[in-house]
């Protein structure tokens, strides 16, 4: 939206660095296009910030899209007055709006930062996101049972439970385990269930490969993370199992093919049985 707005500007994104097991820097995404000419990115500390503030009176932009997370007024206030005394004169995104996440998602609210009158159907990631080669084997279906968060992870036996009940009851389905290095060990015990159906992709994958296994997948499974999202750029069918860590409703993928589990209090609440009764149908009528 920002490029169809600026067709003719040339558009950096500044992010910030992070050397977290499983963060992904925008420049890694495969677009099928060139939306952003080039990258700033800084880490946190005080004299990367310094350096990136330099840079931004360097450049001399024009306008800014401000679309970090608002975590308070306070910062919003804080980082609008930064970026005016930096020079940049045209500032959007800074809003502080009452969002009201149990009608609509974060990237709904982040696109209307962009677009004030923006309509929920207009948001699309098919026109930018890069599609690899098809995957011409087995069916599979992928699942992710990693997290930042230990709020937000199920706990190992309750994968078990289900994936034992998925290849039980659907034997000629495949299963693809994707997730970052940290997910390898408890990867391994899953895979102890059925080597033959049980593939582990932990640690295996970068960015490009990680979109093509889910792009190509049957059915994603996952905790709130970011497959969840990648299973939702592609309007994927699945199911995502939430902890509760944030307003409800506020990160649930846009995407109506994905199913939420969502608990009262604790993630391990959400009944593993429960689940697969919901999902069964899904499964059944995969092809």
């Amino acid at each position: 939206m920002i490029r169809d707005l600026n067709p003719k500007s040339k558009i950096y994104l500044a992010s910030q660095k992070k050397k977290t097991s499983g963060f992904v820097t925008p420049n890694l995404f495969p677009l099928r296009k060139k939306i952003i000419n080039e990258y700033i990115f800084f880490e946190y500390n005080i004299f990367s910030i310094a350096k990136f503030f330099r840079k931004i009176v360097e450049k001399k932009f024009d306008k800014i899209y401000y679309l970090n997370e608002i975590s308070s007024k306070l910062r919003l206030r804080r980082d609008f007055l930064i970026f005016n005394l930096l020079g940049i004169k045209e500032k959007y995104g800074f809003t502080s709006e009452q969002y009201n996440y149990q009608n609509f998602n974060e990237t709904y609210y982040l696109c209307k930062r962009v677009k004030k009158k923006i309509k929920k159907s207009e948001i699309s990631f098919f026109n930018i996101i890069q599609k690899s080669k098809n995957y011409r084997k087995k069916k599979f279906i992928t699942i992710s049972l990693g997290g930042r968060n230990i709020k937000k992870i199920w706990e190992i036996k309750n994968w078990e439970i289900l994936i034992k009940k998925i290849l039980n009851h659907f034997p000629n389905l495949n299963i693809k385990i994707v997730g970052s290095k940290k997910e390898k060990f408890s990867s391994e015990k899953i895979c102890k269930i059925n080597k033959k159906k049980i593939i582990n992709m932990c640690g295996k994958t970068n960015i490009n490969t990680l979109f093509n296994l889910i792009n190509h997948s049957k059915y994603h499974l996952s905790h709130d993370d970011g497959t969840m999202h990648v299973a939702s750029i592609f309007e994927k069918c699945g199911a995502a199992i939430f902890g509760i860590t944030s307003e409800k409703g506020r990160w649930f993928p846009s995407n109506v093919k994905q199913r939420i589990f969502y608990p009262k209090e604790d993630i391990n609440e959400i009944n593993p049985h429960k689940v697969f009764k919901a999902i069964f149908y899904d499964l059944k009528n995969l092809r």
